[in-house]
């Protein structure tokens, strides 16, 4: 028995070396596909091909899906047409698909000539489907049953469709029109006597999607049901396909990278960090940046006009970058909940006023602490400072938190009714906003209660 913790990329090139095939075979029986393949990725191209050439085919295949895009493009134009096509059969419709839309024209041509008919047809199928659409996510592999079938063929067509499809967990009931009319579970099947029929048996409170919905729709699909595959049918109710829980899972991945990106002012990107060029990441910021750097201009604009009153009083200028944090995380709490919020569903526009008071009450909970907090820094610790000023610039905590708190949680409501993204719109502006606002604030109070003329 193998433990993971004794194998590296050392020993797999030893035992290529070696042509030490009975315990290639052995090893990658044993050991977690996912697991190996971060290894077969740091070897040799020579190396990975003697290994798809000397492991079995479905190893060889799913080991294949783990691995990095361009380790998976050399290994590809590597292949005759013979290994493409081998290749093919083992891998399922939906893993296929994602390998071909990262790789160049000249790769998919060089696939698809390889492919057979019936594969090709699949593959320019799903391909067809819109991008992040439950059509260019789902599988062709699945078991369908016929509405009529007993139990006693129901089992034979899963033992001639299952080992092909990506699960067997629920068989789909079509009817002559292959409309979807009723699931029904493995278990089911196996407990029920070999005369019945499927028909009698069926679930036929059925959750499905279609071709056309959009993928992050999907992945709500399956958190409100709680499911593990889903059924996904044309506008017909024709049964096409099936999206599986693991699909899901990097659709979500997927949605959270952009949402974080957009909340960063980063134009998201496709590739992984590694693996994008520092041209491509820089472009993919540097767009926000400069916006950011030309609205910083009000900011300016208004310490310039001020310019007069700090030289009265200097320390004034000491507790700017402190408001001005304070400000911008205060509005970043805010706006980070709330896209959370609206990505899963649980706040929608409607919820306007009832974010506006949650807001209201947490601001104004979290401005006295922070008002009370800094009195006490400034009266304690800060000998130098101005009881006055000390006073000015709690206030000004205060008053900057319930601004910046309320303008947080509603502008990405605000973004999400004029049918923008929230995360996109109003992350990377309310920074700017709140500290025009925290500087314009503590002006108009310092020359209120300090009486600056």
């Amino acid at each position: 028995m193998f433990d993971l913790d004794q194998i590296n990329v050392e020993l797999l090139q030893k035992l290529i070396h070696e042509r030490n095939i009975k315990m290639l075979r052995t090893l990658f029986d044993e050991l977690n596909t996912v697991d190996l393949a971060e290894m077969v990725a740091d070897l040799e191209n020579e190396e990975i091909l003697f290994l798809f050439k000397t492991l079995k085919r479905d190893i060889s295949a799913e080991i294949f899906t783990y691995l990095p895009r361009e380790v998976k493009q050399n290994v590809i134009k590597s292949f005759t047409s013979g290994e493409i096509t081998t290749m093919l059969d083992n891998l399922y419709s939906d893993d296929i698909v994602d390998f071909l839309e990262e790789m160049p024209a000249n790769v998919v041509r060089h696939v698809l000539l390889a492919a057979r008919k019936e594969q090709r047809d699949e593959i320019n199928l799903l391909l067809s489907y819109p991008q992040d659409s439950a059509g260019s996510i789902m599988s062709l592999d699945f078991v369908e049953l016929e509405s009529t079938d007993t139990i006693e063929r129901a089992l034979l067509k899963i033992k001639a469709q299952g080992k092909k499809a990506e699960t067997i967990s629920v068989c789909y009931i079509i009817d002559k029109q292959r409309q979807l009319v009723g699931t029904i579970s493995l278990r089911d099947i196996l407990f029920a006597q070999d005369d019945e029929l499927v028909s009698d048996l069926m679930d036929l409170d059925m959750v499905f999607v279609e071709t056309h919905d959009d993928q992050e729709e999907v992945a709500k699909v399956f958190a409100r049901y709680d499911m593990s595959v889903i059924p996904v049918v044309n506008d017909e109710l024709r049964l096409i396909g099936i999206v599986t829980v693991d699909d899901i899972i990097d659709v979500v991945q997927e949605e959270v990278t952009e949402d974080i990106h957009k909340m960063a002012a980063i134009v998201p990107v496709e590739s992984s960090y590694l693996e994008s060029s520092a041209l491509t990441i820089s472009k993919s910021r540097v767009t926000w940046l400069l916006i950011l750097m030309v609205s910083a201009t009000f900011t300016e604009n208004i310490i310039t006009n001020f310019e007069d009153r700090l030289a009265i009083i200097p320390a004034l200028a000491y507790f700017i970058p402190m408001l001005m944090d304070t400000a911008g995380n205060a509005g970043s709490q805010s706006s980070a909940m709330v896209i959370r919020g609206i990505s899963i569903d649980e706040l929608s526009v409607k919820d306007y006023f009832k974010v506006l008071l949650k807001e209201l009450e947490v601001a104004v909970l979290s401005g006295l602490v922070l008002f009370v907090a800094n009195m006490i820094r400034v009266y304690f610790f800060m000998d130098n400072v101005d009881f006055k000023l000390g006073v000015v610039v709690s206030a000004t905590l205060f008053f900057v938190i319930v601004i910046s708190k309320l303008i947080g949680g509603l502008l990405p409501l605000i973004a999400k009714s004029l049918k923008q993204d929230p995360a996109a719109m109003a992350a990377p502006l309310i920074t700017t906003i709140v500290d025009a606002l925290a500087l314009l604030i503590y002006f108009a109070l310092a020359i209120t209660f300090l009486q600056i003329i």
